[in-house]
């Protein structure tokens, strides 16, 4: 515990880091192949598990609310502690996972409650690190938060699917929902002793109008939306490719999670130097690139190859969703004109616009195609691996949108890969010097924000 707490500047910044660390079984529950495995044990077929796994970026739409709630209640902690209690909404399918019948509607109509409490809980949360974690400081905790919550990640998932392969159904199901809400009431206790520092004012509906006239913002967030609307198209269909169609054990899968979870965690502080240096737009455009390598790559997880295909997905989902999962918190920060959290709000809402559109969208045509499979030679291919292929140049057209950004800094990928490996290497990063528009002198200064 001391060693844990030597990392973190004082106190709230490790109870805001404890509350996360033990949130994340809730998100590995309804964000990975654990939720696909539940979800096809309560009878979803591919449109209506795409359209419930949309429901986490989908429902975020309803942060559009949430700085007219927190203007109006005294205390953002209570109020933070209240949407996460939503989690125990969860405890309603117990029953349930024992009955003869197990109605699909009972587990969407909990998980969307449930998502719509975790969106609102999400722009609380934002709004204390403003007012308890100082400008200069941020972006650091963030990174540190990140490595914490990664390592929780790849031993929560592993836990999870050795029960899940270990345990009979459905008290393997029982088992993991049960962890899930203790580890919640964990969480709930460590927002208890945070010290609040109340901003002046928390963003109202005032203040949307001024976040609609920032056309540079605007810009950012209608990218984040056609990305999103890509990747939920095909987001949910990954695992259940895994579960329904190889039947890989879950515990294989996990493998692959705490990969990616180590890379991340060793990736998070590169990214997070690079960030600083170069700029966050160029971290994200780099991220963006290689993760969108990923669903081409899945032409090879059929039952001959899904080694390889596991292998390669791990090792470029570590790498690049730690660089989009950091800058995609931080460019909007450095985008907006003032620190309301109206601004977070709309970019959040408009990311879960598009990715409802997109998993509406992507259930139909993922039915469609999983309904045809092939041979090529001894090579089998399914028609979801199609999907992904599809799914795989449809992220690489939605990049420019990112790049149309104006930022304090941006150098392009290969510029900052270049760099990346230098400091992997332990050298120096290479100095910029002024050359193009797209390469300015960077130097070693940490840009200053309002954030």
């Amino acid at each position: 515990m001391r060693n844990f707490l030597r990392f973190h500047k004082d106190k709230n910044e490790f109870y805001l880091t404890v509350e996360g660390v033990f949130s994340t079984p809730y998100i590995v529950l309804t964000q990975t192949a654990i939720f696909t495995a539940i979800a096809i044990y309560f009878g979803l077929n591919e449109v209506s598990l795409g359209l419930a796994a949309s429901f986490p970026m989908a429902f975020q739409i309803f942060q559009i609310f949430a700085p007219s709630i927190i203007e109006r209640i005294p205390s953002k902690k209570i109020l933070l502690g209240f949407f996460n209690s939503g989690r125990f909404l969860w405890l309603i399918l117990i029953p349930y996972l024992f009955a003869e019948h197990k109605p699909p509607e009972i587990f969407i109509t909990v998980f969307a409650i449930s998502q719509i409490f975790a969106a609102l809980a999400g722009n609380v949360w934002i709004s204390i690190v403003y007012d308890t974690i100082s400008p200069e400081r941020r972006g650091k905790y963030l990174g540190l938060r990140n490595f914490f919550v990664s390592f929780m990640t790849l031993l929560t998932f592993y836990s999870f699917s050795l029960i899940n392969d270990s345990v009979k159904k459905p008290y393997s199901f029982l088992l993991i929902i049960l962890a899930t809400e203790i580890t919640t009431i964990i969480s709930l206790m460590a927002i208890a002793p945070i010290e609040e520092k109340r901003s002046k004012r928390a963003g109202t509906f005032n203040d949307l109008k001024i976040v609609l006239s920032d056309k540079n913002f605007i810009k950012l967030s209608k990218a984040y939306f056609f990305w999103n609307f890509v990747v939920l198209m095909a987001a949910p269909f990954f695992p259940y490719h895994q579960l329904n169609n190889l039947k890989l054990p879950m515990t294989y899968i996990s493998y692959t999670s705490i990969t990616a979870s180590l890379l991340s965690m060793l990736f998070y502080t590169l990214w997070g130097k690079l960030a600083d240096e170069f700029g966050h737009k160029s971290v994200l455009i780099t991220g963006l690139a290689i993760v969108s390598m990923t669903p081409a790559i899945w032409i090879l997880m059929n039952e001959r190859d899904w080694i390889l295909a596991l292998t390669l997905d791990a090792i470029l989902s570590g790498v690049g969703w730690a660089a989009v999962n950091l800058s995609i918190i931080t460019l909007p920060m450095e985008t907006a004109s003032t620190s309301s959290p109206m601004y977070f709000a709309v970019f959040s809402a408009l990311g879960g616009l598009g990715g409802m559109l997109g998993s509406m969208i992507g259930g139909p045509i993922a039915r469609m195609f999983n309904h045809f499979d092939f041979y090529i030679g001894e090579f089998h291919i399914f028609g979801l691996q199609i999907f992904f292929i599809i799914e795989s140049i449809l992220r690489y057209l939605t990049i420019p949108l990112f790049a149309k950004i104006t930022t304090k800094k941006y150098v392009t990928p290969s510029t900052l890969f270049m760099n990346a490996i230098s400091i992997l290497s332990g050298r120096q990063a290479i100095r910029i010097h002024e050359g193009t528009r797209s390469e300015v002198v960077i130097g070693r200064k940490r840009v200053n924000r309002w954030w």
